[in-house]
């Protein structure tokens, strides 16, 4: 009996001094902390209504395997994450005591757990500094002292104060009681001894690869120099208006417009991502490549688009693309891009996102590039696009690119909703006293939140302009590592937007592609530095297009461009020559909810909201895809619109028929005062080259001043509300124009 008692009490004695191991003392600290915030409530399933309960739903029912495996990924990953801290911390209560009296075993962790607790505090608080996006939902959505807490870390120190205040509480800790501080100036001596010496012997070997390293840089980019074809670099962020080219807010592109040609009057021809990038690089409408929703189906894609990209890498080009969340599209369509460095996109990503975004005690750690190799996903988080971190990639991009000409572009996404700079963009033009519910970030959600007040919108446009200065700097670090490498005088660039960015000016909502009311969304700009070029700083007022871009490029590298084009080179602008006319045609994509923002009811055919408009396909990695029966409904439903340097036409198909709106942007450049009843005779003309346009698109035809299929059973969805064919007036005249 004595023998099996003293067995149990050396087991229990060895499990106890297991247990109080720093590196597991952290790891179970760390561990708890991620279970407890895997169980936060989400805040999607408060605030954003049905629409994401229902969503939510469909997750936890065909995503319980994935939600299983990336919950343990993320407790592994705690477990190391906090021996690692732990360790940390027990090294320093080692070092610590060995200049004050021993301690009981208990008291040593006790310790040991407290350190571990106030490292990981510092280290998340400056987290909260730098990315407060990333926090916000955990601490400032919370109020009470939780909002407290971010808006002390985030406006009073600052990441730079919060750094100071933890190495001064660090060696107040260290420098343990008075009584042992004349032990330490030895301690200390003899510490920057060994580090010197070990510093010296790592700088006489880092030396020797740095000089080797350097002179292999050097004939590389001697070799680079020395070919003749140009390379293509271009440079795009997502949302970016054209009205944000100002010395305060990007004035990087400000002075690289000065290099170059200038195009005041730029237009997309559907201001979403996935359908503009498309067009392009096509230099074709979406009607014509087929790429008309951010949720294109697998047959719409799986085709030959003849893009840029495929012909320059035929040409010899080196191809690539760079692009953080909102270039996910580049990864679900083959434009002939040789390296696609973006994220990957579909339903299974979107969970395991969503179970990373809670965990705002690990995220510290895996909101860096080694976090992001243990899981990819994290660079689909909307609120954590740091555009120096892409960078990054971009810099690696070129490193890859060899002697041959290069094909590169990057794509910046933090100038997309909810515009979600990291430090110290988000405050640059920010007011510190804002309170709201809008001070880190503006997401977007799919409920029926409360307008935004007068004090709310001073600060989305505020965090709006941080962002864009955050992607020109960014920009700028790019072109000056272009010019490091010696590759500047050797590339065309071109800075540009896949759409604009509606900011709730004139009622007309925020976002972008949900209407054709004003010109926020649809115009971006375009400067294009060719170093060949003769004129430079020259601004062109004449009419540019997205499918201007492909033909242009074509022209400028000698490339042999497709048979079938829709746009026309502006290279004559960059050689001071005007443009011959044209028109800007768009228009608008899905709406996804059943209520939008500046697009009244009577103004609108209405159709489902995007959880009843998209399902998932499972033979192609459960991507998110329009329905195939709801395609016809929400194309007929678009707004549409044309437009010349000065008059701009709005074609708005509603249950009361078709209306058009006609706008005098020269003189109501905020687009409020509709002159169609004043103008007929405008009317009539651009309504003749509108429906030129849309009538391009061979599915379609005119039926009772409507755009309509070909097809017309194909609008019928008998289990879905919206358009139905009865609402479609079968004997009206042809609208003027139409055939």
């Amino acid at each position: 009996m004595k023998q099996a008692r003293a067995s149990l009490q050396r087991a229990l004695s060895v499990c106890g001094r297991f247990l109080t191991q720093p590196p597991l003392l952290g790891a179970l600290y760390l561990v708890i902390l991620a279970l407890r915030a895997a169980t936060r409530a989400d805040a999607d399933e408060l605030t954003l209504g049905r629409q994401a309960r229902q969503i939510v739903a469909l997750v936890q029912l065909q995503f319980h395997g994935e939600i299983a495996r990336i919950g343990f990924a993320i407790v592994s990953v705690a477990f190391v994450l906090g021996a690692l801290l732990g360790a940390l911390a027990g090294g320093l209560v080692w070092l610590r005591g060995k200049t004050t009296s021993a301690k009981p075993a208990w008291r040593v962790s006790l310790e040991v757990l407290a350190v571990t607790a106030l490292l990981h505090a510092f280290i998340e608080l400056r987290a909260m500094a730098v990315t407060p996006q990333l926090y916000a939902d955990a601490f400032y959505a919370q109020g009470g002292l939780h909002r407290t807490v971010q808006v002390l870390a985030t406006d009073v120190l600052g990441p730079a104060g919060i750094t100071l205040l933890g190495l001064l509480l660090t060696l107040t800790y260290m420098a343990g009681p008075p009584s042992v501080w004349p032990r330490w100036p030895a301690r200390i001596r003899f510490a920057a001894s060994v580090v010197r010496n070990r510093l010296r012997r790592a700088g006489a070997s880092a030396g020797a690869v740095g000089g080797a390293a350097s002179l292999l840089v050097f004939g590389l980019l001697q070799a680079r120099a020395e070919s003749p074809q140009m390379n293509v670099l271009i440079l795009a962020a997502d949302s970016l208006r054209a009205d944000r080219l100002t010395p305060d807010v990007a004035p990087n592109l400000l002075a690289l417009a000065s290099r170059g040609t200038r195009f005041d009057k730029a237009y997309v021809s559907l201001p979403r991502t996935f359908p503009s990038w498309v067009t392009f690089l096509t230099g074709r409408h979406p009607h014509h490549h087929g790429i008309r929703t951010m949720f294109p189906r697998w047959d719409d894609r799986a085709k030959d688009f003849d893009a840029l990209p495929a012909r320059f890498a035929k040409a010899g080009y080196s191809t690539a693309v760079v692009s953080d969340y909102a270039g996910d599209i580049f990864g679900r369509i083959n434009l002939g891009f040789r390296w696609v460095d973006v994220p990957a996109f579909d339903f299974r990503q979107l969970v395991r996102q969503r179970a990373l975004e809670r965990q705002t005690p690990l995220l510290p750690f895996l909101h860096s590039r080694l976090g992001r190799r243990v899981f990819p996903v994290l660079r689909e988080l909307n609120h954590a696009a740091d555009p120096k971190m892409l960078n990054e990639d971009v810099f690696r991009a070129l490193d890859r690119v060899d002697n041959t000409p290069f094909f590169l572009t990057v794509f910046y996404s933090t100038a997309h909703f909810p515009y979600a700079a990291p430090s110290p963009y988000y405050r640059k033009f920010t007011q510190p006293s804002y309170r709201g519910r809008f001070k880190y970030h503006k997401p977007v959600g799919l409920g029926r939140d409360a307008p935004p007040d007068d004090s709310d919108v001073q600060q989305i446009r505020a965090l709006y302009d941080g962002a864009v200065s955050s992607v020109d700097d960014a920009i700028a670090d790019v072109l000056a590592d272009l010019q490091r490498r010696g590759l500047l005088e050797r590339t065309i660039v071109v800075v540009t937007a896949d759409h604009g960015e509606t900011l709730f000016e004139n009622g007309h909502g925020q976002g972008h592609g949900d209407h054709m009311f004003g010109d926020e969304a649809t115009h971006v700009p375009l400067l294009i530095i060719d170093p060949r070029s003769p004129v430079r700083s020259h601004t062109e007022l004449g009419m540019a297009r997205d499918v201007d871009l492909a033909p242009t490029l074509y022209e400028l590298t000698g490339i042999p461009a497709p048979s079938q084009l829709d746009g026309r080179s502006l290279a004559p602008a960059l050689r001071g020559k005007p443009l011959p006319h044209a028109f800007a045609y768009a228009e608008s994509e899905l709406w996804f909810t059943e209520e939008i923002p500046g697009v009244p009811p009577d103004m609108r055919l209405p159709y489902p909201g995007i959880a009843r408009l998209t399902e998932l396909d499972p033979q192609h990695s459960d991507e998110i895809v329009l329905q195939r029966p709801l395609g016809p409904i929400t194309t007929v439903a678009r707004h549409r619109m044309v437009r010349d340097e000065r008059y701009k036409l709005v074609y708005v198909p509603a249950r009361s028929g078709v209306r058009y709106l006609l706008f005098d942007t020269e003189r109501d450049p905020t687009e409020t005062k509709d002159i169609a009843a004043d103008r007929p005779d405008l009317v009539h003309k651009l309504k003749g080259e509108l429906w030129s346009w849309m009538l391009r698109d061979t599915s379609m035809m005119e039926r009772g001043g409507y755009l309509l299929p070909r097809d017309l059973a194909a609008l019928v969805a008998p289990s879905e509300p919206g358009v139905r064919l009865g609402d479609i007036p079968a004997d009206e005249p042809a609208a003027d124009g139409a055939p």
